[in-house]
This record gives structure tokens, sequence and C-alpha cells, in this order.
């Protein structure tokens, strides 16, 4: 357990740091250097290649870890040698259609990002090289050696992707040079974790398959396929609007939206963080049959995440005119302010939900997940058609609200259904009123010196007024803990309880 927590703890520094990265190469430098265009087109090459990846990778990584643990240890090798031959079999099929249809794949493009097409080759590159990365990080997670792969997926992408505009600032090379830079970065990460598992941990390529039977070969078909569903549904949800709104509105407009999305993306950050830890409680308990745990920990993880939630959504939103009047071509990206405001509201909405989906996925009716994943997927594309159309980066936001929002529900449904239990309790309502009070006192409140002091100041009065507010109507057990620890650790208060 001791290495499961020191495994965890360090991944989840890597992808804080990560963020902090991501926010000055997005915000700034992108900003600073890209035109509009060139920033929707350098995110649509990597956002396309992330929805296909889990459909070339055929869901092999998945497959992996949950069938591990039935082979000897030195047979373990040539299992994961066997689903590397599948995985490569999946990318040169997608490579040979990207090969077969470019000319189709490049018409789509034509009048909306005609630059694009330039570098759908390197869309191919991401695709292959992430769809490797995730196998050979699936390995790396059964031997519990997370830390160096994480460092690589969640910094070492983003520096590289950092030094490759960086570069374009610099004038050392041109905006194609770039894009295939970027290509090779995320090559890289591949090369650098396939060489750290053979010179480190003694990995290598088996090819002897002969234990691996019929039998065998039906149950990774059958996992695999939900596997790669499951995990194309959940790129599609992410990555699509990407694409759509380029080839409706054109690769301005996704420069637009790609910058607001990503400032609204920290708001559900503390849920993945949280997963980490809930998920195999919530797994344990299911095994013991004990849903009187598995509710409490669903209704104090809701009112949790929600408290969270609320204040990352509160500092977001009300600092926002501030923020485009800091960051380069802020004005421009004025026009996407309700997409971060949709956005940020969605991913308020996921972490009020709690663990809804782990709970499904831990249960026996665990494909449920998927249905439900597919539908929100679909809905989100079908709405982006028309939304798009008739309202532009105005109509994705809502499309986004809407498919989640529905997801959501459905997710809260079944569990109420099947299981009897839901995430809420009599403290929400009075932390609704309390969010919605202090987001409307912050968003008005307005100082009048420059964006970077406005923001300061109205982040610390918010945080201080939200937190005494929590703090006083006991909204939550767990938030009210910590800060009785922290108050008698550092201050050496002992508030009254």
């Amino acid at each position: 357990m001791g290495v499961v927590i020191k495994q965890s703890f360090w991944g989840t520094f890597i992808a804080y740091l990560g963020v902090i990265v991501g926010y000055v190469n997005t915000l700034y430098l992108r900003a600073e250097y890209f035109d509009l265009a060139q920033i929707g087109v350098f995110t649509l090459v990597t956002a396309n290649a992330m929805i296909v990846s889990p459909i070339s990778s055929f869901g092999m990584g998945s497959s992996f870890i949950k069938y591990f643990p039935s082979f000897k240890e030195e047979r373990r090798d040539e299992f994961f040698t066997f689903l590397f031959l599948i995985t490569l079999v999946g990318n040169l099929l997608v490579l040979l259609v990207l090969f077969l249809f470019k000319d189709s794949i490049t018409a789509r493009y034509l009048e909306t990002a005609p630059m694009y097409a330039d570098y759908i080759a390197i869309t191919g590159v991401i695709i292959v090289s992430n769809s490797f990365f995730e196998l050979f990080f699936s390995y790396s997670r059964t031997i519990l050696k997370v830390v160096f792969p994480s460092l690589l997926r969640d910094i070492y992408l983003r520096i590289g992707s950092l030094f490759v505009v960086l570069g374009y600032a610099l004038s050392w090379w041109g905006f194609s040079t770039a894009v295939v830079g970027l290509g090779l970065v995320y090559l890289l990460a591949f090369i650098f974790l396939l060489l750290q598992l053979i010179t480190t941990h003694n990995f290598r390529f088996k090819f002897n398959f002969e234990f691996i039977d019929r039998e065998w070969k039906a149950k990774l078909f059958k996992f695999g396929t939900y596997s790669m569903m499951l995990a194309g549904s959940f790129a599609l949800i992410n990555n699509i609007t990407y694409d759509q709104v380029t080839t409706i509105l054109g690769s301005d407009m996704n420069g637009i939206y790609t910058t607001c999305f990503f400032i609204a993306l920290i708001v559900e950050m503390p849920r993945r963080n949280m997963a980490k830890v809930i998920s195999p409680i919530i797994s344990t308990e299911f095994d013991r049959k004990n849903m009187t745990e598995v509710d409490k920990l669903y209704k104090r993880s809701s009112i949790t995440m929600s408290v969270i939630g609320f204040l990352l959504f509160i500092g977001i939103v009300t600092n926002l005119q501030d923020l485009f009047n800091f960051i380069p071509k802020g004005s421009a990206f004025q026009a996407g302010f309700w997409v971060v405001v949709g956005v940020c509201f969605a991913k308020l909405i996921l972490m009020a939900s709690s663990f809804a989906g782990e709970i499904i996925n831990y249960s026996h009716l665990y494909k449920y997940n998927l249905i439900f994943q597919v539908v929100a997927a679909v809905i989100l594309v079908g709405l982006n058609y028309f939304m798009i159309s008739s309202w532009g980066l105005n109509g994705a936001a809502i499309s986004y609200v809407i498919a989640i929002t529905i997801h959501v529900i459905l997710k809260l449904s079944f569990v109420k259904h099947h299981f009897g239990i839901h995430p809420f309790d009599r403290s929400h309502l009075p932390l609704f009123i309390i969010g919605v009070a202090v987001t409307v006192g912050a968003y008005f409140f307005q100082p009048a010196f420059h964006p970077v002091i406005n923001i300061a100041i109205r982040s610390i009065l918010t945080v201080f007024v939200f937190i005494v507010l929590i703090y006083q109507f006991r909204i939550s057990a767990d938030i009210n803990k910590i800060i009785h620890s922290t108050f008698e650790r550092f201050l050496k208060i002992n508030l009254p309880k």
C-alpha cells in the first residue's frame, strides 16, 4: 500500500504541475505568437488523433490490465507482445485508411481550414505514438511504476509542445516545422517509455503465443471491443467539438474555442485525482456487498467535490473578464466567454454527481457505462451540428452542457434505480444558495486596478467569504475537518466544533 500511496502522490503532483505548464503554453505563448487559425490547427492535429487513437489500439491496454494477473510472471511479456502486435495491426489499418481517403479528408476541411490538409500525416504520427504510449503505460501500471510515464504524459508532452511554440516565437523555425515537431514530441514520448521499460524494468518482446488459445482470443476480442468503445466515446466527447467547430466555423474560431475550453478544465481536476483514491474503496465495498458504506462515500464525495467545484467555478467565471484583459489576444478570446462559463458549469455538474460512473463500473452492470457514454457522444455530435451552425461558439457551449447533463442524469437515475442510493443530501441546497450569492457578489465587484491585481484581490476576498460561509453553515464535515486541522497545526488556534 505504501508503494501505491507514493505513486499516487507523485502522479497527482505531476498532473497539477502539468496544468501549470499547460496554462503558460495555452494562455501566453500560443496566444502571443500564433494567430487564431494557427492555434485552431495546432490543436486540431492532436484532437483528431485523440479521437482515433483508442480505436487503433483495439482496447488492448485495458485488456492487459484486466488479464495480466491470469498469467505467470514469465508469461506476461509474451502476453503483452501478443497485444502489442494486435495494436500494431490496428495502427497499420488506420494509417491505410488515412492514405486511401486522404483526398476525402482534405476536402472536408478545404473551405474552413485548408491549412490542416498539410498536417493530416502528423495526425497519423500522433495516433500511432499515443496508442503505443497508452499500451506501454498500461504495462507500467501493472508493475506499479507510473511516475515516469506520468511525467512523460503530463509534463514532457506539455513542455515539448511549449518548446516547439517557443522555437516559432524565436524564429528558429516556421509554423509547419512546429507542427512536425509536435508529432515528433509524441513519438519520442513513446520511445522514451519503451526504452525505460527495457533498461530499467527488463521488459523484452517475446514471440511465443502457443498458450493463447481460441478461448483467450475470444475474451480479448470481447473485452477489447468494450474498452475500445468506452475509450473512443470518451475521447469523442472531449475532442469532437474541436473538429466540428473547425469544419463549420473555421480554424480561427476553433483557436478561440480550444483556448476557452482549456481555461475551464481545471474545475474537474480535483475529481480526477479523488477518483484514484475513491475507486479502489468503492470496488472493495462492492465486493463486501456493503452498500451502506458505498452510499456514505457517494454522498460525502458529492458534497466535498461540490464545494471545491463551486469555489473553482466562482474563481474562473468572476475573474474571466480581467483574464481576457491580461492575456494576449484577449479581446478576440472574449468571443468564447460563454464557452468558459458553459464548460465550467458542465464540469461543476460532474463534480456534484460524485462517482456514479465508478459505482456502475464496479458493479455487475458495468456495461451500462458504455451505453450512457455512447448516448452522450451521439447527442453531443448531433447537437453540435445544429447548434454551432445557428449560434456559433455559444451553440457549442450549449451542446456540451446539454450532453454532459443528460449523461449525468442517466448515470444518477441508473444508480438510484438499481442500488437505491443518490449523492444528494440537505447540505446541497444551502451550498447552491451560497455559491450563487458569492458568484453574483464577486462578479459585480470590479476593482479599478491592473487586471492581475484585480484577480488577486477578488480571488482572496472570494475564497475568504466562501470558506467562512461553508464553515459556518457546516456544509461539509470533511471540509470543516480540514479547516480545523489547518488552524490547529499552523496557527495553533483551536476553532469551536
